[in-house]
């Protein structure tokens, strides 16, 4: 089973969540979320919390066939 990590409507002419990376646990997928919200939060002045909901992690097939 496979985990991808999507960013909330962040693809252009609103066709979706962006895929951003795919993990073998939801542990994994959540610790990248923490890493890379606290990466921008570093640089920016958005706040950890509303950020962090930006981001969603999805059970994926790994077998399942490209369109």
């Amino acid at each position: 089973m496979k985990y991808m990590v999507y960013w909330k409507d962040m693809l252009k002419n609103k066709q979706g969540d962006a895929p951003m990376e795919s993990f073998d646990t939801t542990i994994e997928a959540n610790a990248y979320i923490k890493g890379f919200v606290d990466a921008i939060c570093m640089h920016t002045n958005d706040k950890p919390n509303s950020l962090k909901k930006e981001f969603t992690v999805e059970r994926v097939d790994k077998n399942a066939k490209q369109k």
